[in-house]
């Protein structure tokens, strides 16, 4: 038995650096529905009522906002949709401040190809999914106080 979706999740990607939203966008156009690839967390805020992903892949680094704002303005604003952090900070304090945040998957840039899919797949089953990290990412943070 198939336990695949029969309708393919929607995907609303939000990256500053557009040659990564292209990337992503082919890379996931083939197994999921792609509603929006935008550049900016206020795209964002202005968009996901209107498109209604399912899913919300954010960069923590957006430009005119944090991805970590954005996400806490659309579960502040009631949104229903999934996050996925997918960014390029493998710190164990930005892994948690996303989870506190809400959450359901935290994707390392480095890692994409190996588990992007993983996670939303993941997610879509009601699940959460983070990245392997290195086991000293998780130890003890102390040596880092900046915080996300």
């Amino acid at each position: 038995m198939n336990t695949k979706l029969a309708v393919a999740p929607a995907l609303l990607l939000a990256d500053d650096n557009p040659t990564m939203l292209i990337t992503l966008a082919e890379m996931l156009q083939v197994g999921y529905r792609i509603v929006a690839a935008l550049p900016n967390g206020a795209s964002v805020l202005n968009s996901v009522t209107m498109l209604s992903p399912d899913i919300v892949i954010l960069d923590i680094s957006l430009g005119d906002m944090t991805g970590f704002e954005v996400a806490r303005r659309l579960k502040r604003e009631g949104c229903r949709a999934k996050i996925i952090f997918l960014t390029v900070h493998e710190d164990a304090d930005f892994v948690n401040a996303a989870f506190d945040i809400g959450a359901s998957g935290y994707v390392f840039k480095s890692r994409v190809t190996e588990d992007l899919t993983k996670a939303i797949d993941i997610v879509c089953s009601g699940g959460q999914f983070a990245s392997n990290a290195p086991q000293q990412l998780y130890k003890s943070a102390d040596h880092n106080r900046d915080h996300p």
